[in-house]
């Protein structure tokens, strides 16, 4: 038993079986059901990346509309898959299966990750568990979404990778700026985690000072200037990441709609004539004012549209298997939350990130970036509960009759709550 608990706790074991689930995952979706280039049609950030391939500059992220510069995208993945073009060619299948299998890697070290903050923060049990319900196949949601094009996957990569920094830099005391460096740069790839680096930045404000925060700040903000400043420059308009949020609440929320997302209309994948017409800014204006006045229209029908959002959220892709991770990762958040000091450091994403989403709408592989978080949440209630019965099951049994067999419940005091290892020192 304990040589089966070395292979599964082994780095290597953790890492190669990722690996192999993700590649005979997309060996298995881009052969079977579509050919690779079929990634590119309708995906925004691929356009952008052939018109910087191109030498057209950040621009175009919609087909048959006139070549513009843009924001609509976060620059770090259309840079991204620009290099990629550089090298095997625009829009070519050996393009594509480059960036998935830039996802795969993503997705395989994003295991290994995972056992790294579950073995730091809750133990070794949990860290192990946690790897392989990311690694194992009917992870579906984060394997066979790896035959994607979207930013969601290194996000998840870069949200655990930023967990660990922060630990280290709690630990410490030392890293800060280049903490915040490397936190605007994961706004410049998945904008949705503002908000939790915005609540995380607070609660250190609160409890560690100024001066460490300011630091983290400083480098974030030496990130995202130079963004900010070329959107500017080339748009007109003050816009710190990206100008799209008026279409997708507009998505989300429009009149004539149907469910809590509807792509009819002059979506401009679909139809681009009113892109085209307008132009960028003057386009996602008008529809955030048509969202606007819809909205307060129907104040109630969009409260009943954010409400089943916030449902669809966490039951996407619809699996039983996944709606019972959802809810142990709830469950184990809440647990954290309980037993431990930094508990409010898992809770967050889990009540901040989707914030957006339940306003606007939600697919897929939005919720991808904190997957990770969900999945070691899930681990560790579920190993918790599985300590909770093993201490129970030994207390009705002991020989002494000290258990519940005389009335002695297990205790509530801190020290004995499930799983609750003692983290204090990484964070002295």
């Amino acid at each position: 038993m304990r040589k089966i608990s070395r292979i599964a706790a082994s780095p290597l074991v953790i890492v190669g079986a990722a690996l192999a689930t993700r590649v005979a995952a997309s060996w298995y979706i881009l052969t079977r059901y579509f050919e690779p280039k079929l990634l590119f049609i309708q995906n925004e950030p691929s356009h952008i990346a052939w018109a910087l391939a191109s030498g057209l500059g950040f621009s175009s992220p919609y087909a048959n509309t006139p070549i513009a510069p843009t924001a609509q995208q976060p620059p770090v993945y259309p840079f991204i898959l620009a290099g990629i073009f550089k090298v095997c060619g625009t829009y070519t299948t050996q393009a594509a299966w480059v960036a998935v299998g830039l996802n795969i890697v993503a997705g395989a070290v994003t295991a290994l990750l995972l056992y790294h903050l579950g073995r730091l923060h809750f133990g070794e049990t949990v860290g192990t568990v946690a790897a392989w319900l990311w690694v194992l196949p009917w992870m579906y949601r984060a394997i066979a979404f790896s035959s994607s094009l979207s930013s969601p996957y290194l996000a998840a990569l870069g949200f655990a990778g930023l967990l660990l920094w922060l630990t280290k830099a709690m630990r410490t005391g030392r890293g800060w700026f280049p903490l915040g460096v490397y936190s605007g740069i994961l706004v410049l790839l998945q904008p949705s985690f503002l908000p939790v680096l915005a609540i995380y930045g607070v609660w250190f404000f609160s409890h560690r000072g100024w001066a460490r925060v300011s630091l983290a700040l400083a480098g974030l903000i030496l990130v995202m200037t130079p963004w900010t400043i070329r959107n500017y420059l080339a748009l007109g308009h003050f816009i710190p990441v990206r100008d799209n949020f008026g279409l997708e609440l507009w998505l989300g929320n429009r009149p004539g709609m149907q469910g809590t997302v509807d792509y009819s209309g002059d979506f401009p994948d679909h139809d681009p004539s009113g892109f085209a017409r307008l132009g960028e800014l003057r386009f996602m204006d008008a529809k955030l004012n048509e969202a606007k006045a819809f909205i307060a229209n129907d104040p109630a029908g969009f409260i009943r549209r954010t409400l089943l959002r916030m449902v669809e959220f966490w039951y996407v892709p619809y699996s039983f298997s996944w709606i019972l991770v959802s809810i142990l990762g709830w469950a184990g958040a809440g647990l954290a939350m309980w037993n431990h000091r930094d508990g409010w450091l898992w809770a967050t994403p889990l009540l901040v990130f989707p914030l957006v989403y339940y306003v606007t709408h939600v697919f897929s592989f939005y919720r991808h970036p904190i997957d990770p978080v969900v999945i070691l949440l899930a681990a560790y209630f579920v190993v918790g509960i599985i300590q909770r019965a093993g201490t129970v099951r030994a207390q009705l049994y002991t020989p002494t009759g000290n258990g519940l067999l005389r009335g002695s419940a297990v205790s509530e005091r801190p020290e004995n709550r499930p799983c609750s290892s003692d983290i204090s020192p990484v964070y002295q």
